[in-house]
């Protein structure tokens, strides 16, 4: 039987610190490696705004700053303690006008595999997955 695992935000706060104007910092933390169902991490978001193709489910939890979530024209407006939910499918954009600071969990684990996504902006290369 798979054990807890637990994540430390301080581990990789110093990228959030960092984080210029225009930039985004995902931290993929359940991957396929840990789970066969789901995964999940953070994103770091700083004045930025990144469209996406939303080819899996997805749940947002903001936990600091305000995030923002557009999709077919509507805005969706995350404060701390929000939770958003986005079913796949979807032309999105992530959007924040400060820093904001999100934690993301979708299904399937391995819906960059399935859609043949080599590259996620924010994500750092050693953290995106192989081949199916």
């Amino acid at each position: 039987m798979a054990k807890p695992q637990l994540y430390k935000f301080t581990d990789i706060q110093n990228r959030l610190e960092t984080l210029e104007p225009g930039q985004t910092y995902i931290k993929p933390f359940v991957t396929s490696s840990v789970s066969d169902t789901m995964c999940g991490g953070l994103n770091f978001l700083n004045k930025v705004s990144v469209p996406w193709d939303l080819t899996c489910d997805e749940i947002i939890y903001c936990m600091e700053g305000t995030f923002r979530l557009v999709c077919d024209g509507e805005a969706y407006i995350c404060k701390p303690g929000d939770v958003l939910y986005i079913p796949k499918d979807n032309h999105i954009k992530y959007e924040a006008d400060e820093k904001a600071v999100i934690f993301y969990a979708a299904y399937p684990h391995n819906w960059k595999q399935l859609a043949g996504i080599t590259y996620v902006p924010g994500i750092d290369p050693e953290d995106m997955p192989g081949p199916v």
